[in-house]
Order: C-alpha cells, then sequence, then structure tokens
C-alpha cells in the first residue's frame, strides 16, 4: 500500500505570528525557563516551541488510551494532532511524549535531568540533521509535566510491528538500516555516544517506514558527559550486553565501549528476521532472543522467519549473511563484534539494498 510521503514542517512567519496572537489571547502563564547548562540552540532559525499543558492535551484528546502507541522505562508516546485553527494551516499530525511519574521504573532516574538532557541533545545542529533522528518540534516544561512533541506522524513502534504482518521483508530491510545508520552517527569516533537504552520499543517508524530512535533516557557521551552511576544500574532487560559493563561511558572506557550498544543492536536485528521480541511480561532465560539465538544458530544457516522468506526480494543468500551479521553483533567477545560502520557497509552490500535501493533507502 502506497503512502503519501509527508512534507517536512516549515517554520513560516505565518505561523508563528498566528501562535503568539492564540498565546495573548488566551493569556497563557509564561513557561518556566528550560534549566540546561548551556542556552538552547535555535532550530533553523527559531528555538523549539513552548507548548502548554493544555495544548498537549488538546493535541492528545486529554491522553486518550486510543491514542497510546507505547511506554519506555520512563516516558509514554501519544499519537497528537495539531488542530486546524491552532495553525495557520491544516491539522498537523505529532507525536508527543510524556515523562509518567507513575511508572514503576520513574523512580530510579531523575525525570527532569533526563528531560533537560533530550532537550539539549536534539537541538544540537548534527542530531537535528540526521533523518533517523527524531525532531523536535517544542516542549512543555511545567509544574507536573514535562513533554517533548515530534514532528513525526507516527506509524508505531518496532516493539509493536515486528512480530505481526504489518512490515515486509524490504521494510524490515530498511528499518534495520536506517537504524544502523542512526547508531553510526552516535558512535562517530570524534564524540561518541553510548545510548543503552536500545530496545525494540524505543524505535518508532513514521509513515513511509523510516525509523527514528526517540529514547535517549540512558545515553551518555558527547555533549551529555560520563555515564552515571543511576543510569548505569538500570538495565533493558533482553537487549542489554550480558558481559562487563565499566563505568564512565564512551568518553572514558574508548570507542570499544560502543560496542555494547552494537549488541542491543544485533537483539533488534534478530526480532525484525525472526519476528521474536523479548516477552517483558513473562522474563525469562528461555524468552531471550539472543540465547535462543546461540542456541539455534548454524553456519551457512538463516533465521529467517518461514513467512518473510516468500516475500518479494528475499534471497537466501541476504538471509544467510544478515543472520550472520546479527550473531556477529551478539557475540560475547566485544573486540570481535563489528562496528555500527560496518553493520552499515554490510547491509547495504545486501543483494535486496542493491535491487531495490528506492524501497530500503538508499
Amino acid at each position: 500500500m502506497e503512502v503519501e510521503t509527508r512534507k517536512p514542517f516549515i517554520y513560516n512567519d505565518a505561523f508563528l505570528e498566528h501562535r503568539e496572537r492564540v498565546i495573548q489571547r488566551d493569556r497563557l502563564a509564561p513557561p518556566r525557563v528550560l534549566p540546561v547548562h548551556k542556552s538552547l540552540p535555535s532550530i533553523g532559525s527559531h528555538k523549539p516551541l513552548l507548548f502548554s499543558m493544555e495544548e498537549l492535551a488538546d493535541m492528545t484528546d486529554n491522553f486518550n488510551e486510543k491514542n497510546l502507541i507505547g511506554e519506555t522505562l520512563f516516558t509514554k508516546l501519544y499519537r497528537g494532532t495539531i488542530r486546524h485553527g491552532w495553525l495557520p494551516f491544516e491539522d498537523w499530525v505529532v507525536t508527543v511524549k510524556i515523562w509518567d511519574y507513575f511508572l514503576e521504573t520513574s523512580s530510579h532516574l531523575d525525570g527532569t535531568e533526563s528531560f533537560n538532557e533530550e532537550v539539549m541533545f536534539l537541538t544540537q545542529p548534527s542530531a537535528k540533521q540526521h533523518p533517523n533522528v527524531v525532531n523536535l518540534l517544542g516542549y512543555c516544561n511545567r509544574r507536573y509535566l514535562e513533554a517533548v512533541v515530534y514532528d513525526l506522524n507516527p506509524l508505531d513502534t518496532v516493539r509493536n510491528l515486528a512480530t505481526t504482518g504489518s512490515l515486509t521483508w524490504l521494510q524490515r530491510i530498511k528499518v534495520a538500516l536506517g537504524f544502523a545508520r542512526a547508531l553510526e552517527f552516535l558512535h562517530d569516533p570524534k564524540k561518541p555516544y553510548l545510548v543503552r537504552n536500545i530496545n525494540a520499543a524505543h524505535i518508532i517508524l513514521d509513515q513511509d517506514c523510516n525509523p527514528k530512535i526517540f529514547d535517549f533516557s540512558l545515553m551518555s557521551g558527547g555533549i551529555l558527559g560520563k555515564l552515571t552511576r543511576p543510569k548505569e544500574k538500570l538495565l533493558t532487560v533482553g537487549y542489554d550486553d550480558p558481559e562487563f559493563f565499566p563505568l564512565g561511558g564512551p568518553e572514558e572506557g574508548g570507542f570499544e565501549v560502543t560496542y555494547h550498544d552494537v549488541f542491543s543492536y544485533g537483539v533488534v536485528l534478530l526480532g525484525l528476521i525472526t519476528k521474536r521480541i523479548m516477552d517483558t511480561e513473562n522474563i525469562q532465560t528461555t524468552t531471550l532472543v539472543y540465547r535462543w539465538a546461540w542456541r539455534q544458530y548454524r553456519p551457512n544457516r538463516y533465521l529467517v522467519h518461514e513467512s518473510l522468506v516468500e516475500d518479494p526480494g528475499f534471497f537466501a543468500s541476504d538471509g544467510i549473511m544478515i543472520t550472520e551479521l546479527a550473531m556477529r553483533c551478539i557475540q560475547r567477545e566485544l573486540d570481535k563484534r563489528p562496528s555500527m560502520k560496518d553493520v552499515v557497509k554490510r547491509l547495504e552490500g545486501l543483494q535486496a539494498v542493491q535491487l531495490h535501493g528506492n524501497v530500503v533507502g538508499m
């Protein structure tokens, strides 16, 4: 089914003037200044928009369950619509993420710090320009509500789609390649980030199946600094590297520390090709995707789900290559794992990518 490609959001003067008139009309209380370590860079020629609680409630139908996409360790993700009347043009579909302090895991991390770090990271020029990192439209930083709004018309998370028949083989390759490129960008040797919180539930697809990373709550390195003790102690069950994890993050442990993210990527890749996702409701050793793969894998065989083998664009040689790549990512020996740059190169060499580059995002 063909999906109409969305035009990029344009910050024009008419939009900004219109919104200013609405704010003045309703006499909304001025938002608190975002307490980050440095002033926020602008998005294009404008800073992120400041949304009120009322606007966020209006976008999501008062955070209606029907608009709930999923949860992370600390947040909830909603489909939203900036309605005609607030804007000088048609309705605009967005994604709204709120920090939910009623989630069981939220007590283990400072939500305000996590919110501040995400806004600071997403307003960096390099992050704004990457097609597989969410684009920050604005945020809300009021008492009892911290939220961000992404310029993203969401399809769903990889977790919700991977085990279904909603994604074709070529679309799964597109997701694997796009997400690998996001991690390659974050692992830039000059100033690497360690994501740590990589999870199929933390990758969201737009209407064209382009993957976007949207959870940065355990990230360290780059402008965020060293890995803190609270972040180090938190685990993403089923995706975390079972090997020893050094404190400090990429700027202290060296570029090799990012190979822990490579392990998590391998688990996501396995989920995409095998239609297996970690069951968070029934956490057992037997349900861990990587342990299942360790038991099942044989050289020169693929672990691709049988329903995908019949899809257009599937080649047995690709199935073997991508299975081998996933197994290399989840090896116990760190120095034998590929870098994300190597992963991208291998994926771009798949026969399906060479023949269907326009479909998979080449």
